[in-house]
């Protein structure tokens, strides 16, 4: 059943239309020091006509990762935007709406981490920065699952900063 076809199906009595959402693992997580980055192990990060299939899918919202930590990992001054420009502005061509996520399952660049006091602050930096340069997308998720997030990170000490006791998970800022 192509897409057109799909949409006249499930338009309904009221108007509405069923959307087709999708997304990407895109987890950037740190154990010790090192990260791993899925959207590198999946080899999504290296296949823009990834965007082109999922729209000739028929998807018509994508959770689209802008994650700090690969943006701006040594501050927002050496940020590298040409990823995340090139795929959003591809999104845009095809129609289909970015809803964007600044943080999946991570704690962002290396000199941070979900116990620094600055961590708010720096994410609405970079969280404004996104917004600035890309004023046209409406929906974003800047932290996705935060909970599952403290809990990996704070109590159950399986990513950094490693912690677990319930005072650090109760600090955890995301």
């Amino acid at each position: 059943m192509t897409a057109r076809a799909m949409t006249a199906r499930v338009n309904g009595a009221g108007g509405s239309m069923m959307e087709l959402w999708a997304g990407v693992e895109c987890t950037v997580n740190r154990v010790g020091d090192r990260y791993r980055d899925q959207l590198a192990l999946g080899g999504h990060a290296e296949r823009d006509d990834d965007l082109d299939r999922l729209a000739a899918l028929g998807v018509t919202a994508l959770r689209q990762p802008v994650l700090w930590e690969r943006v701006a990992p040594q501050g927002l001054a050496r940020a590298d935007w040409a990823w995340v420009d090139r795929r959003l502005e591809r999104l845009r061509a095809l129609g289909v709406r970015p809803i964007v996520t600044l943080l999946h399952h991570g704690s962002g660049p290396r000199d941070t981490s979900l116990l620094d006091t600055s961590l708010p602050e720096r994410l609405a930096e970079f969280a404004h920065a996104v917004a600035s340069r890309h004023p046209w997308v409406e929906d974003w998720t800047p932290i996705n699952e935060p909970l599952t997030t403290a809990r990996f990170s704070a109590l159950y000490g399986l990513w950094y900063p490693h912690a677990r006791d319930d005072r650090s998970f109760a600090r955890a800022r995301c």
